[in-house]
């Protein structure tokens, strides 16, 4: 039914539909841009007596056209008219990467006036995690090229370095204090002069802190693992996210109720034999 109560000029619902005129709020486009995580467990160490070590990498695509020409990015693109954010942001993937039906979430919104020299462009931004070993990179541009860097944090987190190959970009990352009401937060933000097209860095340091942020009390990290691992493998994983060094003991019962033991066994010269385990889910 029309809605025939009027406004404040006497128009109708349907009348002031007639008149709007959206040319009057300038012209805004919409984007989607993805930070697709991954573990490189291809690093052998020189100490067999060692687990290999493992990289935390993320996925960029090299721009192959103006701006930022020859400049590394996130993958993306523009979101078509009949299309959402979310499904703008899987087509891109299978497009660019050829991935497809993995884990996404809506990571943050970026809408800086002039972050990108064209036009008025806001970025919807996704997270996404994978485990390399059980995908293949593909693209319908065969020109596009691809490449997983490895991510480094410089001393004092005052950097984030990304290596793949010869290649090194800095991302500069700076600390501050941000009030929101009455609350009091530390932030970080990135620093003028990175090396990556448009405002990717950001997107890139938003993504590691939220990976970060939901370790500490979701599961979301075994998205990243295999189907089958072992728990010094997983507590790697978490130590590379977090930062930091953790008790074996303490983090073996903290993720006792998450995993299942299997019947199979490594068998790694150098290495006593480690039991592998699968991620429980939401089994009992």
């Amino acid at each position: 039914m029309d809605n025939l109560t009027r406004d404040e000029a006497g128009l109708t619902e349907r009348e002031f539909l007639a008149e709007y005129n959206p040319a009057d709020w300038g012209r805004l486009s919409v984007s989607v841009d993805t930070v697709i995580f991954s573990i490189d467990g291809s690093l052998q160490n020189e100490n067999i007596r060692k687990l290999d070590e493992q990289k935390l990498t993320v996925l960029l695509v090299k721009r192959d056209a103006h701006p930022y020409l020859g400049k590394w990015l996130l993958p993306g693109g523009f979101v078509g008219l009949d299309e959402s954010p979310e499904t703008a942001a899987r087509r891109v993937l299978c497009d660019k990467t050829g991935l497809d039906d993995i884990y996404i979430e809506q990571l943050y919104t970026f809408g800086a006036p002039d972050r990108d020299p064209r036009m008025r462009i806001i970025s919807c931004a996704y997270l996404s995690l994978i485990d390399r070993g059980g995908y293949s990179l593909s693209n319908s541009d065969k020109k596009l090229q691809t490449s997983w860097f490895e991510i480094e944090f410089g001393k004092g987190a005052q950097e984030i370095i990304l290596k793949s190959g010869n290649e090194s970009l800095s991302i500069p990352v700076k600390s501050h204090v941000v009030k929101n009401g009455k609350i009091e937060t530390s932030a970080y933000t990135v620093k003028d002069g990175s090396a990556l097209a448009f405002d990717h860095a950001s997107l890139i340091l938003e993504g590691i802190l939220r990976l970060r942020g939901k370790t500490e009390y979701t599961d979301v990290v075994f998205n990243l693992m295999p189907e089958q691992f072992t728990i010094s493998q997983l507590q790697q994983i978490y130590e590379i996210i977090l930062g930091q060094k953790l008790l074996t003991p303490q983090f073996r019962r903290q993720i006792a109720s998450k995993v299942t033991g299997t019947d199979i066994y490594t068998s790694e010269k150098g290495h006593r034999p480690s039991q592998l385990f699968t991620y429980r889910g939401n089994k009992n």
